[in-house]
């Protein structure tokens, strides 16, 4: 513990540190990510260190009342130069001597002296000394990629990561990275390229659950609220959730499902050309019950899906349409199950 307080106040004195923290660039990037990647153990710290010098910026310069002490005691610990203990001694007797006889406006003086000249020295190691008012954190902008019923989009992350987006599906990021993190939240579903830094954690947000990855692919489908599913393809991934203490390790080829009802989460194997299929256009159904396929048939080719009459039968559909027009894929379910279909313009009935 006392090796990273170390560790957090050497960082609060480094001009580069607190020059990359308030105006950074691609050439600092660079440096401190080397450095990061070479000092693992230090990540805290660079946090701490940061968060410190980011409130100095919000506050003016006023800091917390315990980096305050911390830094004083850093100051009343440093040893005095003296001409031996002859000198030491000295000391030791006059000052408190002086202090007695000194009057109480005067010690209140000192004390106060004493304070001023104690914060100016914090500010001068924690801040760039150049401005006369300390500049504002930058804001970092963040963007939005939606996908529309019958829609899919593919695009890159600010890191290289590329994304794949289903119909009916939404990702916020932000329009740069941080150097420590990189968070994205999801809503709907996507596939995630990673593209590795192990200096830089990718977590996507879906709901209660946090996916972690370095440099990895997997699959999250968060469309309803209530049931998220990770399908892990390539590489390691952690989960983590308020009622996982250690988050859980996914490995390749298996799949975690929640249910945030019951909060119950099961770890199984999955068929990656069933999960994945979508991003090529291959539409899957597995024994799926009428309403799915309804559900699923309106996210799909973006229509609105109305019903007359009602199934004779338990719908328990399987199937395979390739990059196929939606009247085709109703021909072929209209001949298993019975039933007409009329469609007009983004309006589709079908007739029991």
């Amino acid at each position: 513990m006392k090796m990273a307080k170390d560790t957090t106040f050497l960082l609060l004195t480094d001009p580069e540190f607190v020059r990359w923290v308030r105006s950074p660039d691609a050439e600092l990037d660079t440096y401190w990510k080397n450095w990061l990647l070479a000092h693992p153990d230090k990540i805290k710290s660079v946090k701490e260190a940061r968060e410190i010098i980011n409130g100095l910026k919000s506050k003016q310069g006023v800091l917390p009342k315990n980096n305050k002490y911390e830094v004083l005691q850093k100051i009343l610990a440093t040893e005095t130069p003296g001409t031996g203990p002859s000198s030491e001694k000295n000391t030791s007797q006059r000052d408190p001597f002086f202090w007695l006889i000194m009057g109480q406006w005067t010690k209140v003086a000192a004390i106060l002296v004493f304070v001023l000249v104690s914060i100016f020295l914090l500010s001068r190691m924690a801040i760039d000394p150049a401005p006369l008012e300390p500049a504002d954190v930058p804001k970092v902008a963040m963007i939005a990629k939606t996908t529309q019923f019958g829609e899919k989009l593919n695009f890159k992350l600010p890191d290289g990561s590329t994304v794949w987006l289903n119909s009916g599906s939404e990702l916020i990021f932000p329009e740069r990275f941080d150097s420590l993190e990189r968070r994205v939240i999801l809503t709907g579903e996507g596939f995630f390229d990673v593209q590795q830094d192990s200096s830089s954690t990718f977590r996507v947000v879906s709901g209660n659950l946090v996916t972690e990855a370095v440099g990895t692919s997997f699959n999250i489908k968060y469309i309803d609220t209530d049931q998220l599913a990770v399908s892990l393809v390539s590489g390691k991934v952690r989960i983590n959730h308020d009622s996982l203490e250690r988050g859980l390790i996914l490995q390749a080829g298996q799949q975690l499902s929640y249910l945030d009802s019951d909060r119950r989460f099961e770890v199984k194997p999955f068929s990656t050309a069933e999960i994945t299929g979508w991003r090529e256009g291959l539409l899957q159904f597995s024994n799926a019950g009428f309403e799915e396929v309804i559900r699923q048939l309106e996210r799909w080719y973006g229509v609105s899906i109305s019903v007359t009459g009602h199934p004779s039968n338990t719908w328990q559909l399987s199937g395979k349409y390739n990059n196929q027009n939606l009247d085709l894929v109703l021909d072929r379910m209209a001949y298993i199950e019975n039933f007409e279909y009329y469609i007009s313009g983004k309006n589709v009935n079908l007739k029991f």
